[in-house]
């Protein structure tokens, strides 16, 4: 179950980096790596749904993950389409209905494992999610395809990133490991705020660069840290059986 926990919550991450990326193409269309990470991330979208729809323990919430499946289905229709801030727009739209739909899963997921252990996957994993939430915020904001909200989004995820973060390292259940993952996570996040509150003195195409950069690597962290969380539930549910 630490292991599903730990993949549906990648969903909700993969919803808001290819929006991220898909915006990126836009901003910056000579840069071949955001359609690299763009199609990369498309492709993990659907084959984790696959492994998700044959994971046997989560059939009592079936109808939660068809829900995602539904999503899905038309935000990658406009996700295939041609770059544009139009469709931009659109896919931005519908990475906010697709996000509740993949949280919801990872709840009910949790509910079923039962345990404090996958409290603290699905956390650690919304961060990785927020990591990508707040640069697709960015990005959408720079590019003018985020609305009159941007913003506000921008910083309530950053608030919530920095709050959930010291929920984690609060756990008594944190490993040394994990607890120098979270705290190198914090650093890396004190330091891209710097960028959202205008401290550094650059121009716009390197700010992009470094936001998004800073970003990756707090995502990189909060995946490990995922990781290990869900190894404590799996080795929680091993001891049980």
């Amino acid at each position: 179950m630490g292991d599903a926990i730990n993949i549906a919550g990648r969903q909700r991450m993969l919803s808001q980096r290819i929006t991220q990326t898909y915006i990126l193409q836009g901003i910056q269309p000579s840069v071949e790596k955001h359609r690299q990470v763009f199609e990369r991330s498309m492709s993990e979208f659907e084959r984790n749904l696959n492994q998700l729809a044959n994971f046997k323990p989560a059939a009592p919430v079936t109808s939660t993950l068809r829900l995602v499946q539904e999503e899905w289905k038309g935000f990658a229709e406009i996700a295939r389409e041609p770059v544009s801030k139009f469709n931009a727009a659109e896919l931005f739209r519908r990475s906010n209905t697709l996000l509740p739909a993949a949280h919801t899963y990872v709840m009910r997921l949790q509910a079923l494992a039962n345990h404090s252990s996958a409290e603290l996957v699905n956390v650690s994993g919304r961060q990785r999610m927020l990591s990508q939430r707040i640069a697709k915020n960015y990005v959408a904001q720079y590019w003018g395809v985020a609305g009159s909200e941007g913003t506000r989004l921008l910083y309530e995820d950053l608030a919530e990133f920095e709050q959930m973060l010291s929920f984690l390292l609060d756990s008594q259940l944190n490993t040394t490991e994990i607890t120098r993952n979270l705290l190198k996570t914090q650093g890396h996040l004190s330091y891209a705020s710097r960028g959202f509150d205008g401290e550094m003195q650059m121009s716009e195409s390197r700010q992009i660069h470094v936001i998004t950069g800073t970003t990756d690597i707090m995502l990189r962290n909060m995946n490990v840290v995922t990781g290990q969380y869900a190894e404590l539930l799996n080795a929680v549910e091993v001891a049980a059986r």
